[in-house]
Formats: structure tokens, C-alpha cells, sequence
């Protein structure tokens, strides 16, 4: 169970990339922790893509719903294109956001 979790976790995000020391910081643009789930639930500059933030003992399931709920999934897509096109904002360079 917790390598499925870990799945969904991993991808160009400031946690990922400074799990393998290719940043020095895991934080996002807006100053918080930069995983997947900031993205898609509470990061300032994603809003108009947001999804319900589960709790804590949930994730896992949350995470199998939204993948198996079409509309959840158009929102990723629509998330994935506004955050490919906005990377300087999302992922800024280390030391600009310290």
C-alpha cells in the first residue's frame, strides 16, 4: 500500500527533485511544500484547478477516485497543461523563494 501511494507523488515536482538532489529546495512558488497533491488541492496559483483535499487516512482512496472519475481526471489534464506552461512561476529556481 505505501508504494502506491508513493506513485502518485512522484513526477517534476520540488519534492521529487530534491529527493535526488537535483534542488536544494522542495518548496513551491507560493512558499509551500511542492508535492502533487499542493498542486492539485491548496497551491495559491493553481485554484482554478483545484480538487477536495483529502484527509489524511483517505489519500490513497482519493486517489484511486480520481482517477477513475472522468471529470477529475479533464481537471489533471487542464492542471498538467497550466503547469507545464507556467513552470518559472511553480518551480522557481533555488534561492529565488528563500
Amino acid at each position: 500500500m505505501a508504494k502506491a501511494r508513493n506513485n502518485a507523488r512522484h513526477g517534476p515536482f520540488p519534492t521529487y527533485l530534491k529527493r535526488f538532489n537535483i534542488r536544494s529546495s522542495d518548496s513551491c512558488g507560493c512558499g509551500n511544500l511542492g508535492n502533487s497533491l499542493h498542486y492539485a488541492t491548496s497551491c495559491l496559483f493553481t485554484t482554478s484547478y483545484h480538487l477536495t483535499k483529502p484527509s489524511a487516512d483517505l489519500e490513497l482512496l482519493w486517489w484511486k477516485r480520481v482517477m477513475n472519475n472522468s471529470n477529475s481526471r479533464v481537471k489533471i489534464r487542464k492542471l498538467i497543461h497550466f503547469i507545464a506552461e507556467n513552470e518559472a512561476l511553480l518551480f522557481p529556481k533555488d534561492g529565488d523563494n528563500n
